[in-house]
């Protein structure tokens, strides 16, 4: 198997401290030897975390137990020291919590974005991202999203209304209207209980809201009160049945619901790592499959709302990690054979429903009927969001 760039980049910092598997490493070590921005990259993190002890990118270190080779005439690295350095990193990133399987590629994508905001500095933080949003104010988006899932869901016994946002248990330290447990939504959006009428209003309404309020607080208080529901949110999914009625921009299942908040979740990371010059690593595959499968679900419903008639069945193909083979009805005879077949990456595709790819230009093969084709990949962001 042939790792690819995007796979390894993200790995080349572990590799240099032997924090690899050996799976991991293997990969590494097959990359290196056809890739020389990763070489270089990868002499340049042995150089900075070994300093004592010159490598290259052949000697992956890969066993942490195995000793460090210095040359004679060099005092060998402290004993321990490594362990102690990684025991340290992971107190000061805590990893991601325990959460249902369907909750996973959330959690996980948390930890990534928490990761990166920690690197951020002040001017980084201002940055602009989309829109008119800079850093604090894509958080306070996400925050607000989140927000309109975990108001559904029960209180955890031990958290009190207005510690749902964290900020250290102090009373209305939140933005405001945050409501604890409102329990399971109606079928229909505008009787959700929340102002400002269906899912996108509301949606629009809570991220207004929270970033008039973030804006009058430091990035640290904003990325903190992110986090800590981020991990509340985690911690209730962990009681909770995968098929519970939730409704953000519409009603549907839980888990669905928190695969789409890992979507966004991700798809924000990526906007920000990209002005602030950052790599981050893609989902797991296993993630990344339950983010495409839900892009792929949504299609159908996408084809309708661009006013598109009956066109019976379509193929669509995702390859790579994530990847999979759907079958989906555009109206029409669901039994018929289908009338085209889309085939892409998996990532591509997922990017393409976030309306992060134009889908004129994204990489794409299309056999049987080119125009239903066309159209497919026009209505597939139709539900991406702010």
């Amino acid at each position: 198997m042939t790792a690819s760039h995007r796979d390894v980049a993200p790995l080349l910092a572990a590799f240099a401290i032997g924090a690899c598997s050996p799976q991991e490493a293997a990969l590494v070590r097959e990359h290196l030897a056809d890739c020389a921005e990763c070489a270089d990259e990868s002499r340049l993190l042995f150089a900075s975390t070994n300093p004592a002890t010159p490598q290259t990118p052949d000697d992956p270190r890969s066993d942490p137990s195995a000793p460090v080779p210095v040359p004679d005439d060099q005092k060998p690295v402290p004993e321990g020291l490594r362990a102690r350095v990684l025991g340290a990193a992971v107190r000061r990133r805590a990893p991601a919590p325990v959460v249902p399987e369907f909750a996973a590629p959330y959690a996980a994508q948390v930890s990534v974005l928490d990761a990166l905001l920690a690197e951020l500095s002040a001017e980084e933080w201002a940055t602009t991202v989309i829109y008119d949003w800079n850093v604090q104010d894509v958080v306070a988006h996400l925050s607000a999203t989140d927000r309109l899932l975990i108001e559904q869901l029960p209180a955890m016994p031990h958290v009190a209304e207005n510690d749902v946002r964290g900020d250290g248990g102090r009373r209305g330290a939140g933005f405001p209207g945050v409501r604890a447990g409102a329990g399971a939504p109606q079928e229909d959006a505008g009787r959700s209980g929340v102002a400002g009428g269906g899912g996108q209003n509301r949606v629009e309404a809570y991220t207004a809201e929270a970033i008039g309020f973030e804006r009058g607080r430091r990035v640290e208080q904003t990325w903190g009160s992110w986090h800590r529901q981020a991990r509340e949110l985690c911690a209730r999914l962990n009681t909770l049945e995968p098929g519970r009625k939730v409704d953000i921009l519409q009603p549907m299942r839980l888990d669905n619901a928190v695969v789409a908040r890992a979507f966004e979740t991700w798809v924000h990371s990526t906007d920000i790592a990209k002005v602030v010059g950052r790599n981050l690593p893609a989902p797991l595959p296993q993630h990344l499959h339950a983010i495409a499968a839900l892009g792929v679900r949504a299609l159908p419903a996408a084809w309708s709302s661009r006013g598109l008639g009956p066109e019976g069945r379509a193929r669509v193909v995702l390859e790579g990690p994530g990847g999979g083979d759907w079958l989906v009805t555009l109206g029409g005879d669901g039994a018929a054979a289908p009338v085209v077949t889309l085939r892409m990456d998996a990532l591509e595709f997922c990017m393409l429903a976030a309306d992060r790819r134009d889908p004129s230009t994204v990489a794409a093969s299309i056999s049987g009927d080119q125009t239903i084709g066309r159209h497919l990949l026009e209505a597939a962001p139709a539900f991406a969001g702010p």
